[in-house]
């Protein structure tokens, strides 16, 4: 049973087109969300939709502004915890590599949201909601609110790419909560959806009534 469905379910999605675009729609205002209204390290507002490359500027600049504001000067009493944080310098982060980021950006973030100071944790929220924001730009980079809506009323080959993107929003919001995964389906309007198996959910509900 823990083999089953290890496959892009939102190749599976089965709805109406308006539902469908809805449901796209849905995961692009959470990641903007995610970008939107947001001060940089540089005192900076952010706002609107931003592509792969400003997403990636906002991350960086928060990294930076934290390396210069809290880790320089803890490091100055605890030189050891420096390799923690930048096993590839702080360059490592800033200059990533695209095929590189993800990775190393959690690893980051999770040294911050594990370390006992409560101004790292919470600057890891930061970076952590930031990360998420850039992935998913990076999985949608070329699709624009009315690119979704136009690539899901075709309902042809290309709403395959539609749900390639869905996939790796989900897999990169798996993988950056990890430790709690409970938060990735957050950026998916599942209720949207119609039940794909309403017996199995009836039965799942007459399970709760009785353990209640």
């Amino acid at each position: 049973m823990y083999d089953e469905r290890y496959d892009n379910h939102f190749r599976r999605l089965t709805a109406s087109r308006d539902t469908l675009a809805a449901f796209a729609d849905f995961t692009l205002d959470q990641y903007r969300q995610g970008l939107s209204g947001r001060t940089t390290g540089g005192g900076q507002r952010q706002s609107g939709t931003q592509t792969e490359d400003q997403a990636f500027e906002s991350l960086k600049k928060l990294v930076q502004a934290t390396d210069r504001k809290l880790l320089q000067p803890r490091f100055y009493d605890h030189p050891a915890e420096k390799a923690l944080f930048y096993p590839d310098k702080l360059g490592g982060l800033t200059q990533a590599p695209k095929t590189k980021r993800l990775t190393r950006f959690t690893a980051y973030v999770q040294q911050l949201e594990d370390h006992p100071d409560a101004g790292l944790q919470a600057a890891g929220a930061q970076v952590k909601a930031l990360l998420v924001a850039y992935t998913a730009a990076t999985a949608i980079k070329n699709q624009g609110s009315k690119a979704v809506k136009d690539t899901v009323s075709a309902l042809g080959s290309d709403a395959l790419a539609l749900a390639d993107a869905l996939w790796d929003v989900h897999c990169a919001a798996l993988y950056v909560h990890r430790r709690d995964p409970a938060k990735a389906p957050t950026y998916f309007a599942y209720n949207l959806l119609p039940n794909p198996n309403p017996a199995r959910q009836r039965a799942k509900r007459a399970a709760a009534v009785v353990a209640g």
